[in-house]
């Protein structure tokens, strides 16, 4: 059964200067490596990540903690249509997941990551706050929206 992984950015430095550009606060770069820590078991095959500085930030955290544990080939791909884009673009980052990847880690933003997790299952997530994760076992990488049960939720503040 393939894992899939919706995720939030980390805490990200407030305001000052462009949104696409803001980094991960210190504390933001400590829960993205909790976060690694508790994904890194899960067998994630494809890595994807808006371009923004604070996601890939994130992403990157994985990409280091995959590696450690022996996944010297996890690279972490961008997707433009993530960065504030709507759910059809998250719906169609999963459909370009290749169908036989065991795993696969989506990172972006609110309100985004939230209506995914929505649209997956029918009901709104009660928090998705930074640096949280949502784990799905599907049956196949052909999503259907409604169709799953509440994921395992998890934030790593």
């Amino acid at each position: 059964m393939p894992v899939l992984v919706i995720a939030r950015h980390a805490h990200a430095e407030d305001g000052a200067g462009s949104d696409f550009d803001r980094r991960l606060t210190a504390a933001g770069e400590a829960e993205a490596a909790r976060a690694a820590d508790f994904l890194a078991p899960l067998p994630l095959t494809h890595l994807v990540a808006s371009p923004a500085a604070r996601t890939r930030a994130t992403g990157e955290a994985l990409v280091r903690a995959l590696r450690e544990r022996g996944g010297a080939e996890a690279v972490l791909e961008s997707d433009p249509a993530l960065y504030n884009g709507p759910v059809q673009a998250w719906l169609d980052a999963i459909a370009a997941i290749p169908g036989d990847a065991a795993g696969a880690y989506i990172v972006g933003h609110q309100p985004s990551v939230a209506a995914t997790v929505e649209t997956l299952t029918g009901t709104a997530p009660e928090s998705f706050r930074p640096s949280s994760v949502a784990v799905f076992e599907l049956d196949s990488w052909d999503v259907e929206p409604g169709q799953y049960p509440a994921p395992q939720l998890r934030d790593f503040v």
